[in-house]
């Protein structure tokens, strides 16, 4: 799973199963994914690729995380995405309902917003990762008949 683009009102993502490229509107995705009794809040859950229903997530990197071990990689530029992507996310309140603010006492929510500086350095185009042209992300396809 990887996402390539980040605008103002949606992510391009690339299924890992099938490939297709998927753009998901940021009003349907939201902070948060249950287990158990707890949500993890480092978690957004992508809806199913139309494609082949398969269903991914994106995980945002802990406070405790060294830095990227190869800067400017696809790796490291996807992991300032993800980050931006929740931190976007928790900015607009898109958080999992035991995650929303009751009476003021709620959790904090940690978040990596892309620094200004990080957005001139390593996305100077936009916040998009360039796909080599052998790898560009396929248009779901349509059902035979």
């Amino acid at each position: 799973m990887a996402i390539h683009e980040v605008t103002t009102e949606d992510v391009l993502q690339r299924c890992a199963r099938c490939g297709s490229g998927n753009r998901l509107s940021l009003d349907t995705l939201e902070v948060g994914v249950a287990r158990r009794e707890d949500v993890d809040d480092s978690l957004v859950q992508l809806p199913p690729c139309p494609a082949c229903r398969s269903t991914e997530f994106l995980i945002r990197a802990s406070e405790s995380e060294p830095a990227h071990p190869a800067p400017g990689s696809f790796g490291h530029l996807h992991r300032l995405l993800v980050g931006h992507v929740h931190a976007e996310l928790v900015q607009r309140g898109r958080l999992h309902t035991v995650l929303k603010p009751k009476g003021g006492g709620a959790r904090k929510v940690a978040v990596h917003p892309l620094s200004q500086e990080a957005r001139e350095r390593w996305f100077p185009q936009g916040l998009r990762i360039a796909v080599p042209a052998n790898e560009e992300p396929r248009a779901p396809e349509e059902p035979s008949q």
